[in-house]
């Protein structure tokens, strides 16, 4: 089933519970895949920035009606219940973005290391333009590429770009590869990276 449309949510978290806490999002990561036709998920703790050691899940989905069953999902998952009642852990942010497909070759299913989310404003960086640079990600070890618009919150129209990797060194070389592009260098003069962050990936 296609990913569409992508959910993602941050929450901060005290250090001494983070741990039990993906042990929690591990389990009701399952039940939405069971009850919500989640099509994909992955969570872990956000390693750099403002939000450093804050918990972050992305759950992709078909169609909005399904993002409409995530709220059933939690209401009766006792998993979500026991993070949100613990009195350790607080939403900070929980917004949805439109995905598009830039065509990564050979997606991974495979468990990554670590993801980096980049938040970009302007219209420049198109679907098309994404698709220029998809060769340098492939070529430095990328295992899954998401591209999309937030439609809600208060970046609504800023556009989303995620990749996950299998290690630090792959992130090192993708961006040692696109600083050489003249193609991305472009793109810098005509769009703002207004933000950008790795998340250590824990499932």
């Amino acid at each position: 089933m296609t990913a569409n449309y992508m959910v993602i949510t941050a929450a901060a978290c005290e250090p001494g519970y983070v741990q039990e806490a993906l042990g929690h999002v591990g389990t009701f990561v399952g039940e939405l895949k069971e009850k919500a036709n989640c099509v994909g998920a992955r969570y872990g703790v956000v390693g750099t920035g403002m939000d450093a050691g804050s918990l972050i899940l992305f759950q992709s989905y078909a169609g909005l009606g399904d993002v409409e069953k995530v709220f059933e999902v939690y209401a009766n998952s006792s998993a979500y219940q026991a993070v949100i009642t613990s009195g350790k852990v607080s939403v900070t942010l929980r917004n949805i973005v439109k995905l598009e497909d830039v065509g990564l070759s050979d997606p991974s299913t495979d468990t990554p290391s670590y993801g980096v989310i980049t938040l970009v404003s302007g219209a420049a960086l198109t679907a098309e333009r994404v698709q220029g640079l998809v060769p340098i990600f492939e070529q430095n070890g990328a295992m899954l590429m998401r591209y999309g618009t937030l439609i809600t919150g208060s970046n609504a129209g800023k556009k989303v770009v995620g990749v996950t990797y299998p290690s630090m060194d792959a992130i090192e070389k993708t961006y040692d590869g696109l600083r050489a592009s003249a193609d991305y260098q472009a793109l810098l003069t005509e769009a703002r990276v207004e933000r950008r962050e790795i998340v250590r990936i824990v499932g």
